[in-house]
């Protein structure tokens, strides 16, 4: 029994249903497919695709028309000779291992395709490394995707969506998402600066842990001052909701400057995870606070010309 259930899993992970182009499909729906492995190459699905591949967003089959939403499980895994793969805007899933170990350059329409996506995984594999995504209008300098700003339309920022993107250095997210996702810029080694806007109520946990190695997460591994956020700015009047004290690495907890409403300090203090940051001030509202606190006087000198002269503001 044991060996058949193994059987029907390896057959569930890795069947198409048919060819088109030169691309595998599986049926998911009636008007929906998902670009699949060829699972005739065997359990280790290694180099199905190669060269540059472009899936189209809709296809006919046996007079029968589909939409391509998805990336199923293990579709591009181990792909070494795949350099490229662009995805449409009705990709909307993509599944464990999609692009694992492929190293391929992802090329999507634009930030709210990629940010549209849902990401069916408990950890980031599906992605080996999604820094290599950029958006198809930007292909002739590049996507360095440094200071990501995110367009009023997002309502959520999905799990891992940003995994590993080691570009980032300052994320801005609107006030119209209301969830960001477990994981979603874990591993951005290079993020800096993140201001969270008003209308987010819950973020998961290794949201924000930006250590390369997060799901190892200890306190001594953690308190490393190297790979960390400086700084931290919460519009929420209530603070959102940490899944856990893991959202972001205990280095950010302790050396970052966490901004929230002044009305609401002591709300973000007396939070079991939120007030795990030794220093939270007022988000400054204020001409010439330069030192965040709410006010200007004369110690906005010093921390000024502490800035000019060592590059800190505290």
């Amino acid at each position: 029994m044991g060996l058949v259930l193994v059987a029907m899993a390896a057959f569930k992970a890795a069947a198409h249903d048919f060819e088109q182009d030169g691309i595998f499909y599986k049926i998911l729906t009636s008007d929906q497919v998902g670009v699949a492995a060829n699972d005739s190459l065997g359990a280790e699905l290694k180099g199905t695709y190669s060269g540059d591949l472009f899936i189209p967003a809709t296809i006919v089959h046996d007079g029968v028309s589909y939409n391509v939403t998805a990336i199923t499980e293990d579709a591009f895994f181990k792909c070494v000779d795949l350099r490229s793969v662009t995805i449409p805007a009705t990709i909307t899933e993509l599944y464990w291992d999609g692009f694992a170990e492929s190293g391929t350059r992802i090329i999507v329409p634009d930030l709210e395709t990629w940010c549209g996506i849902n990401f069916h995984v408990d950890y980031a594999y599906t992605l080996d490394e999604p820094r290599f995504v950029v958006w198809s209008h930007e292909l002739e300098t590049g996507c360095d995707m440094e200071d990501l700003v995110f367009p009023s339309t997002f309502t959520e920022v999905h799990n891992y969506c940003f995994y590993k993107t080691s570009t980032i250095c300052s994320v801005e997210i609107s006030d119209q998402v209301t969830r960001i996702g477990r994981g979603a810029f874990a591993g951005c080694v290079n993020l800096k600066s993140v201001k969270i806007g008003s209308h987010v109520t819950s973020i998961g946990t290794y949201a924000f842990d930006v250590t390369s190695n997060f799901w190892y997460w200890s306190e001594d591994w953690h308190n490393d001052s190297k790979n960390i956020i400086d700084e931290v700015t919460c519009e929420a009047v209530v603070p959102p909701v940490l899944d856990s004290q893991y959202c972001f690495s205990s280095g950010t907890y302790r050396h970052a400057v966490l901004y929230v409403p002044a009305e609401s300090i002591e709300a973000y203090r007396a939070d079991a995870n939120w007030g795990r940051f030794d220093t939270i001030r007022p988000i400054p509202n204020a001409t010439g606070d330069v030192n965040g606190d709410g006010t200007v006087s004369i110690a906005d000198v010093t921390a000024l010309i502490d800035l000019l002269l060592n590059g800190n503001a505290n």
